[in-house]
């Protein structure tokens, strides 16, 4: 392939689109090569969305040079060459390499350096293959369309820097980006959709709609709410609570850091311990810390006098130029008196040293990446019994991971989150009713927020990682997994199985959801663990009255807040539902008349009273512009209020994107707006 290599297997499960498009990365190749014959290539496989090829090439392609290598495309597309599939020897491959014929038009004077390297790490029992379509041949693997008239609709988007085979060490190339659809029209909705998203970008919308900023002081990962955006994760909480009372629920808190040991417990570390805060190490108390400033002070001295006596005697010790047999040889050569010197400052480190190790060790103290090990403790705080449980510990917990610089992306990644966080305890017996529980909580959740599109991953465990990437328990890993697997498959909900995904302590499911745009994200998860009530020594007491350990879900289907937040905002665009709009209601006084200043005020109040999050313009700017403010920051409902309204007892109402609805009675509008709110309709 012009990638790497593909596998049989990874072939024989290429979509349709995804073949289109790899026969793209070909035709483009042909196209470069038409324009700029002294290219070289390296990979070029489909990826989500469209596809890329990796050049080499002394010209900086830049985007004004795409019409040219479009229009050497719709030649080659027209032309409607087949693509012929070869299968050769590794040492015809090699020769067709060197003589520069591989990603080539024709044999060059430069051999084709990038597949001759591919070509040499292809395992020996792999058969090696190369497809042609008119002059241009490449080493691949395949699968391509019938012809090069097959490709429908193409274009290419941009160009970017990479390095070969993604190692820093290797050379820089050009990777040139482009996209393919089989219709015209697809390949229109798909921008037309790119253009819906960058106007919904919630990095944009959450600046314009004065929801969430970020500050370099406060630090990169770390969002703050501002008024309106505090709002909707009121309003999230809010639904969480009720929805989780409703399904038998008990709420805790918990602090938001926690000593080394309760991690170590856990399991977390070091399994997690790259996504994890550095620890905080306290001062001890004390006497303690007396202690330890007194062994500090010793060594000091002690190292000092060491390094004093050294300097003296070898100079050439101190400028790094003698080796350690060299220094052993000369130490014994060394006068008596001066040997018994360096002895003494050298036993006298060694004392001090081990005074220090009496020294306790430095209480050392994490920021809460996760809300389990808490809950755990307060599984264990009282005695259990099976009559107990299941039990439901919830919390909206404000967990800190440390994530990378360059993956953090506005609400989608960050440093801090506030989860909708769970934790079931049950028996064995009581596993599939819990787990299908939660998955229904899931549904009704996408139902309230209209998502149609969704899918769940269900994540499991690689056996060759056991002891390193997941625990080893193979028995436990084998039940928990087929108990999952039984139960969606038992519920029939769309699902997915992926390997070597699982959380380090049991199998999980991770939800996908589409926005209205068709965008992804993953929102929610759902998590067994049949590690952590083992190692924290959970128990309760069975009917036998014998103790046993309890079956834990870890559980988030709102996910965060700053996630779903975020996930929110591109979904509507902005235009929240009124139940969850920041701004419920503004009411816009037409002119500076004082009684329809009063009578807007007297519903100003109405609606306060009943916790609806209305407000005033009472500015002196003409109700045109009043509405234009309005509209501008998505405010769901305007009242616009006059003359005529205040004799009618009545308020002309306006929604945004619906524009002016008429003028109705002001208790029925009232009204209306306070059983959608408890509704929460869509």
């Amino acid at each position: 392939m012009s990638e790497e290599r593909k596998t049989l297997d990874e072939r024989a499960t290429m979509t349709d689109i995804e073949r289109l498009r790899h026969s793209a990365s070909h035709i483009l190749a042909t196209a470069i090569l038409r324009l700029w014959p002294e290219a070289q290539f390296a990979a070029g496989p489909p990826v989500e969305n469209g596809f890329y090829y990796d050049v080499d090439l002394p010209h900086r392609i830049s985007p004004d040079d795409f019409e040219k290598i479009e229009a050497e495309m719709k030649k080659e597309i027209k032309a409607n060459h087949p693509f012929d599939r070869m299968e050769v020897s590794r040492d015809e491959a090699l020769e067709l390499g060197k003589k520069g014929r591989l990603a080539a038009l024709g044999e060059r004077f430069e051999p084709s350096k990038f597949k001759i390297d591919i070509i040499e790490n292809i395992p020996a029992d792999e058969k090696i293959s190369l497809y042609r379509n008119g002059d241009f041949i490449d080493l691949c693997a395949g699968p391509h369309v019938m012809r090069t008239g097959n490709i429908g609709a193409f274009k290419l988007t941009n160009v970017a820097s990479a390095y070969y085979k993604g190692d820093e060490n290797n050379p820089q190339l050009q990777r040139i980006y482009g996209t393919a659809f089989k219709t015209k029209k697809e390949l229109d909705d798909y921008f037309a959709m790119l253009e819906e998203a960058k106007k919904r970008d919630h990095r944009k919308l959450g600046k314009e709609l004065e929801l969430f900023v970020f500050d370099d002081d406060v630090g990169p990962g770390l969002p703050m709410f501002l008024p309106r955006g505090a709002v909707i994760a009121d309003e999230l909480e809010k639904l969480a609570k009720e929805t989780e009372f409703a399904a038998g629920y008990q709420r805790v808190r918990s602090p938001h850091i926690a000593r080394e040991s309760l991690y170590l417990k856990s399991g977390h570390l070091p399994y997690y311990a790259e996504s994890m805060f550095p620890p905080m190490e306290l001062r001890a108390e004390g006497e303690d810390q007396t202690k330890i400033e007194a062994a500090k002070q010793s060594i000091a001295e002690a190292n000092k006098r060491l390094r004093k006596n050294l300097d003296v005697v070898f100079p050439a010790l101190k400028a790094g130029s003698l080796s350690i047999e060299e220094f052993i040889g000369a130490l014994k050569n060394l006068p008596t008196n001066q040997r018994i010197g360096i002895e003494r400052a050298a036993f006298s480190n060694l004392y001090s040293v081990a005074r220090w190790a009496e020294v306790p060790e430095p209480d050392r103290y994490y920021l809460k990446a996760m809300n389990c090990p808490h809950h755990h403790k307060l599984f264990a705080a009282v005695p259990r019994s099976y009559r107990d449980l299941p039990l439901r510990l919830a919390e909206y917990g404000t967990c800190y991971r440390y994530e990378k610089s360059g993956e953090l992306f506005g609400l989608m990644r960050v440093r801090s989150l506030q989860m909708n966080d769970a934790h079931l305890y049950m028996t064995p017996e009581q596993f599939e009713a819990e787990f299908n529980a939660v998955n229904e909580m899931y549904l009704n959740y996408f139902k309230l927020f209209g998502i149609d599109k969704y899918l769940m991953r269900f994540s499991t465990h690689d056996p060759a990682k056991l002891g390193q990437k997941f625990v080893d328990e193979p028995e436990l890993w084998k039940k928990t997994e087929e108990m999952t697997r039984n139960v969606l498959k038992n519920s029939g909900i769309n699902y997915v199985e992926v390997p070597n995904e699982a959380a380090f302590y049991g199998p999980k499911i991770d939800v996908q959801a589409w926005s209205v745009i068709g965008r992804e994200f993953s929102i929610a998860t759902n998590q067994v663990d049949f590690a952590q009530p083992r190692n924290f020594n959970l128990r309760y007491k069975d009917k036998d009255n014998t103790e046993k350990i309890p079956i834990c879900i870890h559980r988030a289907p709102l996910g965060t807040h700053e996630r779903f937040i975020g996930f929110l905002i591109e979904h509507y665009a902005g235009n929240f539902p009124l139940w969850l709009s920041p701004e419920q209601v503004r009411i816009l006084p037409i002119g500076d008349d004082a009684k329809v200043l009063e009578y807007s005020m007297s519903i100003l109040n109405e609606l306060r009273a009943h916790q609806v999050r209305a407000e005033i313009d009472k500015s002196n700017d003409n109700i045109n512009g009043k509405i234009q403010r309005a509209e501008q920051m998505k405010v769901h409902t305007m009242f616009v209020i006059g003359k005529r309204d205040l004799e009618a007892n009545a308020v002309s109402v306006r929604v945004h994107g619906k524009g002016n609805l008429g003028a109705k009675p002001r208790g029925e509008v009232i009204a209306d707006i306070l059983l959608s709110i408890k509704e929460r309709r869509p």
